[in-house]
């Protein structure tokens, strides 16, 4: 039995009092239930959806604490937190694209699990999905019709790298009354502010480096217009959308971090892919700090920097010993995301599907990393090591095709 007692005479808070401890640390606050003073409180407790605390799934102070302290990073006036990073991608376009007859545009080199997304929820809901060239520029204009509701943008692409000219696809996606919406998890706000750039949506995920340690799944939408903000909470209520406290709680101790993390990330990735480009088992170096990848021009005008993810294409001899040299690899684990304290490698054979512009057939495979923040030498001895184990068989004569 749980035994309550009237109240005394009005006295100055206990020492003990929670309200008297403060701490460097982030405050964890669980609990499903908000418990509200009065019956009036109680019935009025919707009203206190988008910026107060109505039930535990809609926002604890932990999240909230979360959400403004992105949205101070992002520029934007508001931010919202989702499940991860796909979760964002699903929530913006069903938000703006809704169902019945609408278009969404995506670009070829999009995260994969969009593809899926398109032929497993939007195709049954009647959206109609696109896919255009990344480098379209302003051309993105082509592929929109009185249909389209949105445009996606991701830039860099999350494994060929292209980037992506996003105020030219802002322009021609605004003259069509369409939103733009940007994946913009490689860069992260520190090194690029899609909103700045003309999109009306900012995506991160979390999950990467603003977490920062592989252990949590986590996303994020930043706007700054509070219809757009409202509309994405309405649908993510409907979808039953919430984030564990605790979770926040490590995204925001990961943030106190992030500058220094991905300052050495940046370093390590272009001291790899510097030394991965005069290897002779690599056809090419996917890095958008390097002026041979696609887009560097765009990515010098727009980025403030890179972070430590890249890609190599592997000449196409190496593929018969692909699997014995990444096997090999002692400080680069295999896995996908990035983003973390560990190296990581995602080999990618075949390579990416592509619609819009399909890749080389005769193309090598693909090697994506992600630079931790282990001591660079030794990764670099690492992949020496791995590398020697590759075929140095020559390029056939009908792979000389440009990778783009």
């Amino acid at each position: 039995m749980v035994h309550t007692f009237p109240a005394g005479p009005a006295s100055p808070p206990a020492a003990d009092d929670p309200a008297a401890f403060r701490s460097l640390a982030p405050a964890v606050h669980r609990g499903s239930t908000v418990v509200f003073g009065s019956v009036a409180e109680y019935a009025g407790r919707r009203d206190r959806f988008y910026d107060g605390y109505s039930y535990g799934l809609y926002g604890t102070p932990t999240s909230r604490d979360l959400e403004r302290r992105i949205a101070a990073l992002e520029g934007a006036a508001r931010s919202f937190v989702v499940p991860s990073g796909m979760a964002a991608i699903a929530l913006v376009t069903l938000a703006v694209a809704g169902a019945g007859g609408a278009h969404v545009l995506f670009p070829d080199s999009a995260y994969d699990p969009v593809r899926t997304m398109a032929s497993t929820l939007l195709s049954p809901l009647g959206v109609e999905a696109g896919f255009y060239d990344p480098l379209a520029a302003g051309g993105v204009a082509r592929c929109i019709n009185a249909a389209t509701r949105l445009v996606w943008v991701e830039s860099p692409g999350s494994v060929t790298m292209e980037v992506q000219d996003i105020p030219a696809i802002a322009a021609a996606a605004r003259d069509a009354g369409a939103l733009v919406a940007a994946d913009a998890t490689w860069a992260t706000p520190l090194r690029c502010r899609a909103l700045d750039l003309g999109a009306d949506f900012a995506v991160n995920a979390l999950s990467k480096y603003l977490n920062g340690h592989s252990d949590v799944l986590m996303g994020a939408v930043s706007v700054r217009d509070e219809a757009l903000y409202r509309r994405l909470r309405d649908v993510a209520r409907a979808l039953g959308h919430g984030v564990s406290p605790d979770d926040c709680a490590l995204v925001t101790r990961g943030l106190e971090t992030l500058e220094v993390r991905l300052d050495r990330a940046e370093a390590t990735g272009l001291r790899l892919a510097r030394w991965l480009g005069r290897r002779p088992e690599v056809a090419a170096v996917l890095h958008p700090a390097l002026p041979s990848c696609p887009g560097h021009a765009i990515w010098r005008r727009d980025f403030r920097g890179a972070s430590g993810v890249f890609s190599v294409v592997l000449q196409p001899g190496a593929r018969a010993r692909l699997a014995a040299a990444v096997g090999a690899l002692r400080h680069f684990a295999i896995g996908a995301s990035w983003g973390g304290t560990r190296s990581l490698v995602a080999p990618i054979d075949p390579p990416p599907l592509r619609t819009a512009v399909p890749w080389p057939a005769s193309a090598g495979p693909i090697l994506r990393f992600s630079a931790g923040l282990e001591d660079p030498a030794l990764l670099e001895a690492d992949l020496a090591h791995a590398f020697g184990l590759l075929d140095h068989a020559p390029i056939p004569a009908d792979a000389e095709e440009t990778i783009r």
